[in-house]
């Protein structure tokens, strides 16, 4: 198995097929919402939010932020909530729909929506600025963009202790090296909103601290045993040192800075 498998990040992956990995993707994906949907909620709230809107949801991930989105908007509005892979979405209600699309090659209705979210998404598309351009032309004149991402600067400056260190390096590296990942694109994301035409374009970092064994580090210590089967039988690290890794990060006094999650948006001009 070739070692471009290989998972990480803030919310990205490959498509998990076997039933052990849905399973663990299914529990990350309730680790994200419950580290990260109050914050976009209340990033999305003051974009004015409000019943009626139409939204696109770029990653729809477990689906909690879409169910969300849906009873915000009501009964007259729309939530579109895609991504490549819907397996993990669960049940939606009747205003949102769904559609698996890549947001980099798929089209989008133009001038369409009101507000567009995308959370831990475009860090893992290689072509992420047209990504995002299809993002700007899908929100109507005076609608909002908001983008969430990470950039790893404080993660990486900090002493991390062995051998997690050397696991979340291997298992990054490769991800950049051969699914075009860029964990530092959170730096550059108010630069791409501007570079994109929006206007009233603002953004705002957090870093929060990851304990070992509770959701604040599960969300990232869950995508790295997704690929232990990939880093062990592509020689990258052998398992004892990968399992060490892992149990490592799950043991009660772990205690790490998460890398710097980063929101951006700005509002797509009315002229």
């Amino acid at each position: 198995m070739s070692d471009g498998g290989l998972v990480a990040g803030y919310g990205g992956g490959s498509v998990p097929h076997d039933p052990d990995d849905i399973a663990t993707e299914t529990e990350r994906h309730g680790h994200l919402a419950s580290n990260f949907d109050a914050g976009s909620a209340r990033l999305i709230t003051k974009m004015g939010l409000a019943v009626g809107w139409h939204v696109l949801e770029v990653g729809a991930g477990g689906g909690s932020l879409a169910r969300w989105l849906a009873e915000q908007v009501g009964p007259s509005g729309r939530v579109m909530a895609t991504d490549v892979d819907l397996q993990f979405v669960g049940e939606q209600p009747d205003n949102v729909i769904l559609r698996q699309h890549d947001i980099a090659v798929d089209p989008l209705p133009a001038e369409h929506f009101d507000l567009v979210h995308a959370r831990a998404v475009l860090q893992h598309v290689p072509a992420r600025e047209q990504a995002l351009a299809n993002m700007v032309r899908a929100t109507k004149p005076g609608g909002w963009v908001v983008i969430e991402d990470v950039d790893w600067l404080v993660f990486d400056s900090q002493e991390l202790p062995e051998p997690f260190a050397t696991l979340q390096s291997t298992v990054r590296s490769s991800t950049t090296d051969h699914n075009g990942y860029d964990g530092y694109w959170g730096r550059r994301m108010l630069g791409a909103l501007r570079q994109a035409g929006l206007v009233d374009v603002e953004s705002k970092g957090k870093v929060v601290t990851m304990h070992g064994g509770t959701p604040s580090a599960e969300w990232y210590v869950l995508a790295l045993e997704r690929a232990r089967p990939a880093i062990i039988e592509s020689g990258l690290l052998a398992a004892d040192v990968v399992d060490a890794a892992l149990a490592q990060a799950r043991e009660p006094d772990f205690a790490v800075l998460g890398p710097l999650a980063i929101s951006a948006w700005g509002r797509r001009p009315i002229s």
